[in-house]
């Protein structure tokens, strides 16, 4: 990991992380990832959350937090307009990537919306729609829209979930489950950890 690529020193260089992406991405109110949340992540993981200060001006940070045992969760992702065009949003993502590998994870996930989907695509990141229509049992309802695989389903709390694994970003069907089940539709993106193998893993492999 490069020299300006590192966690927030303290907790005051973490609520200017926030900040700095707050004023960027345009959190909203009920943002369920909120500065507390961070902070509680950040006492646990310091190297969850990276920020990309080189020669001290902040220009790019990047939070995640654990999704399970063996996902980490990316949150948010956020590079200043006037450094752009750098490559600054790939070495952070990246560097987190390096992170998940770091604490044994088989998953990176995340959410996109936008320009972003195609950034992501780029990086080997694979895509999945997200449907979640308000209403208990409405599951056969979701999925008799679409022949794509599910992959995750769930019902409760007044709504239905589900997964597809669409292979793409399938913009005509994400259309389709929002104007006929009035659905709010997101498409996410999961990358698989490699692990390199040690050279004795390798040698013991091999029949002399």
């Amino acid at each position: 990991m490069e020299p300006a690529l590192i966690p927030p020193k303290d907790t005051t260089e973490l609520e200017t992380a926030y900040t700095f992406a707050d004023n960027i991405l345009n959190f909203d109110a009920t943002h369920p990832r909120n500065l507390q949340f961070y902070k509680n992540v950040y006492a646990k993981n310091p190297e969850y959350v990276l920020v990309f200060k080189p020669a001290g001006i902040l220009e790019g940070v990047i939070f995640s937090s654990d999704q399970d045992t063996e996902t980490l969760l990316i949150g948010e992702l956020a590079v200043s307009e006037t450094a752009r065009g750098k490559g600054i949003g790939s070495k952070l993502l990246l560097a987190m990537e390096e992170v998940a590998r770091k604490h044994g994870k088989k998953e990176v996930l995340l959410g996109a919306l936008g320009d972003a989907e195609n950034f992501y695509i780029r990086h080997g990141y694979l895509p999945k729609l997200f449907v979640q229509v308000k209403g208990n049992d409405r599951l056969e309802e979701i999925a008799a829209l679409s022949s794509a695989l599910v992959m995750w389903k769930s019902t409760g709390d007044g709504y239905s979930k589900v997964v597809f694994d669409t292979g793409k970003i399938d913009k005509e069907l994400q259309n389709k489950f929002e104007e006929k089940l009035g659905a709010h539709t997101q498409f996410l993106f999961s990358k698989k950890i490699d692990y390199p193998q040690s050279n004795n893993a390798s040698s013991s492999s091999v029949s002399w």
